[in-house]
Formats: structure tokens, C-alpha cells, sequence
């Protein structure tokens, strides 16, 4: 088949949506598939004529006209010009389109697939129309706003052939706001992670400064991702532990006021910023193995990578009961799970994986068990099945227009 998958997050911007449709493309690419990445065109400097770590076989566009988020750092938007993606499907046209986002890029997906007559797969992958989104894009958070939001992408999806969502609460979140197009849950999917020697790990630690027990967050450093209630919790702990530390790996428009608030928790002395570390490197030097236990107070999270990540690497989890979370964390089993917002329960439940060590080593084993229910593996097979179902389909559909029945 020949795919061409359409993402405003793309690198050099990190995020969740950023990796799945890497590692997607890289599994598909394996299975002798064509695929193509769209994606809206990074800045000079931050241009690449490869990506690290992506199949030579991936051919990556971007997207002419694209313009730079102010507060969010390499993440830009592209206008939907059609121009330039016309030119490269013209003479190889696809098979199928996937669009995983709704805005510039996925538009232009979602209208050259319907130009080019082939299905149009769509992964719901973010909850733009959540109060903290809303405002980090300067618009109003008000009732009519969000409204309007799950409108357009609801009635986005509609269009699609077919939605794949990576947990079952963005699901009955569509459903329930109008979605009636087939809808499958799939995992983001995950590589199996090459481990580096235990001796080596030890040394990576203690080069930063990491004696004894460490939490771990990686992710975007925004307001959505309550990084604040993570830290208040993380300072609540250091009462039992004074050697704890915090690893804060990541940057984003939140950069200024998560400092602040690490300065105003008196915890400086505690908490490691990394900053941004490109992803190609976070996995082959075992970032993740930095922290003992990855935390996230995130509430509006659909199915975050860096939480299947951890899982790869055998972290024992502790997240709020808030969107796609509880169906990663399982309570009891591979972490632990606290209120949305609630300090004192966020920072019982690190105390209780930092205490006990045979919970954290039993937790440890069933995360990587969790992981391998996520394998990239198994999201290739169903996405196959999504889309040749899907073309099927649209064959089916084809040969009804041509020959209606009297």
C-alpha cells in the first residue's frame, strides 16, 4: 500500500503525537508499505534532510507555508495551500490517508483524499478543546468555545472512512458528542527498548546527581500538564527523603513558570532540569532510567507515549484518574492512582512506591508486562486490517457509483 500520513506535530517538535506517527511510519514502512509523512515545514534552523532513526525508506514533506506558534517552541502551523502535496501525489497517487490531527495539515490531508477518492483514517489524539488547550492557543476558555471545538472536530472525523483512538475515553468522548463513523481503540504502540548495562545506567545517574530514590517526568513543560501539582507533591516527599530527586525532562512555553514555582517550593537543590533532549538520544542513552518511578498530574491526557515509554522500561506509574490515564496505570498492579489535583494523595502514593521496595520491584515487573500489550508489533497488524477494510470499503463504493443497482 502506498500511505501518506498527514501530522501538524512532527519533529524537530516533541510530543506524543510526534512519536506515534514516527514509530507508525517506521513499523508500516518494515511491512514493505510506501510511506510518505506530511507535516508542516520546520524553521532554517531547524531543518533536517533526514530524521534520525526514521526508515530511509520514509519520504518526508514539509509543508511550504507554515508559520511558528509563538509560546510553544518548534511546533509550527501550516495553511492548507493543497499546491504542494498536488505535485508529489499527482504521478504516485495513495491508497489510503491518515490524518493524525485535525488542523492545517489534516485538512489538507483529509480534502486530497477526498480529491484523490481514497479513504481517510483519522487518530484523535488530543483534547484541544480542554480550558488549558484553549488557552495556550489565546482563546477564550469559555462554554461556547469549547463548544464549538468539539464541533468542528467531531464533524471533522465524520468525513473520516474511519477513527482509530488511542484510548477508550477519547472514544465514548466522541461518541458521545455526535461521532458515528466506525471507531476502533488502538494504542499509540510502542518499540521494544534496547537496554543499556546496569553498571552504565548507575554512572548516568550519579553524573547528574542521582544518589538515591528519583521521580521522573518527560513530556512538554505547559499549564496542561500540572507539572506544579507534581512538584508541590515532590516537595511533601522530601520530608521522608531529603535525597529524593525530581527529573524534569522537557521544555515548553510552561519553562518560566514551572521554575518559578520550583524557586517558590524552596526544592532547587532537588529537582533536575534536563531540558530538551532530542528523541533518537532520550531512548538510546535510557533517559527514562534516570527516575525510579515516572509521575504525571496531566489531566487532559489521551494516551501520552512517554507513559508507554516508561512502561518499556519498566517504571512503575503514578498519574491522576483524569482521561486516558486509568487505562494505562492500573491501579495496584503497575502504579498508582490519585485525584486530579489532590497534592497530598499524589504525594502519598510516591511516598508508598519510594517506601516500599517490593511493591516498586512487583510494580516494575508488571509495567513491563503492560508494555507488551502495546508492542508496535500487534498496532501494525491492526492498522493493516484498518486499511484495507478501509480501501475495500471504498472500491465497494466506487463500483456502486459506477454500477448502481436498478
Amino acid at each position: 500500500m502506498r500511505i501518506c500520513l498527514f501530522t501538524d506535530s512532527f519533529l524537530p517538535y516533541i510530543s506524543g503525537v510526534s512519536s506515534a506517527v514516527y514509530n507508525q511510519a517506521n513499523e508500516l514502512s518494515r511491512r514493505g508499505h510506501s510511506v510518505s509523512i506530511f507535516h508542516p515545514r520546520p524553521s532554517r534552523n531547524d531543518s533536517f534532510e533526514t530524521v534520525p532513526g526514521l526508515d530511509s525508506s520514509v519520504s518526508v514533506y514539509g509543508l511550504p507555508f507554515s508559520v511558528p506558534t509563538f509560546n510553544i517552541p518548534k511546533l509550527r502551523w501550516s495553511m492548507p495551500l493543497f499546491l504542494y502535496s498536488y505535485r508529489r501525489l499527482r504521478q504516485d497517487p495513495p491508497d489510503l490517508v491518515h490524518v493524525h490531527t485535525e488542523f492545517g495539515c489534516g485538512l489538507e490531508g483529509m480534502l486530497l483524499g477526498r480529491w484523490k477518492n481514497v479513504p481517510v483514517i483519522g487518530t484523535f489524539h488530543t483534547f484541544f478543546a480542554e480550558p488549558d488547550y484553549l488557552k495556550q492557543f489565546y482563546l477564550p476558555a469559555f462554554g461556547w468555545t469549547q463548544k464549538a471545538m468539539w464541533k468542528y472536530s467531531v464533524g471533522f472525523f465524520n468525513r473520516c472512512a474511519h477513527i482509530v483512538s488511542p484510548s477508550k475515553s477519547v472514544r465514548d468522548h466522541l461518541v458521545s458528542r455526535g461521532l458515528h463513523r466506525p471507531a476502533t481503540v488502538l494504542s499509540n504502540g510502542i518499540e521494544r527498548m534496547s537496554l543499556r548495562p546496569p553498571e552504565e545506567i548507575q554512572a548516568f545517574r550519579k553524573s547528574l546527581g542521582i544518589e538515591d530514590f528519583a521521580f521522573i517526568y518527560i513530556g512538554r513543560v505547559s499549564p496542561e500538564k500540572s507539572i506544579e501539582v507534581a512538584l508541590a507533591a515532590f516537595r511533601q516527599v522530601l520530608h521522608e527523603n531529603p535525597k529524593a530527586k525530581f527529573v524534569l525532562v522537557g521544555n515548553g512555553p510552561g519553562d518560566a513558570a514551572v521554575d518559578e514555582k520550583i524557586a517558590e517550593l524552596g526544592i532547587q537543590n532537588s529537582v533536575i532540569r534536563t531540558g530538551r533532549i532530542e528523541r533518537d538520544r532520550l531512548m538510546k542513552e535510557n533517559y527514562p532510567l534516570l527516575g525510579d518511578v515516572f509521575v504525571t498530574a496531566s489531566k487532559t491526557e489521551n494516551q501520552p507515549v512517554s507513559i508507554l515509554e516508561a512502561l518499556a522500561f519498566g517504571l512503575p506509574l503514578v498519574g491522576p484518574r483524569a482521561k486516558g490515564i486509568p487505562e494505562l496505570v492500573d491501579d495496584g498492579v503497575n502504579g498508582l492512582i490519585f485525584e486530579p489535583d489532590n497534592v497530598e494523595q499524589m504525594a502519598a502514593c510516591m511516598s508508598r512506591l519510594m517506601g516500599d521496595r517490593a511493591l516498586h520491584n512487583q510494580m516494575r515487573e508488571a509495567s513491563l508486562a503492560t508494555a507488551g500489550t502495546h508492542d508496535l508489533q500487534h498496532v501494525g497488524d491492526e492498522l493493516e486490517a484498518i486499511y484495507l477494510n478501509a480501501i475495500a470499503g471504498k472500491k465497494a463504493e466506487v463500483l456502486g457509483q459506477v454500477f448502481p443497482s436498478v
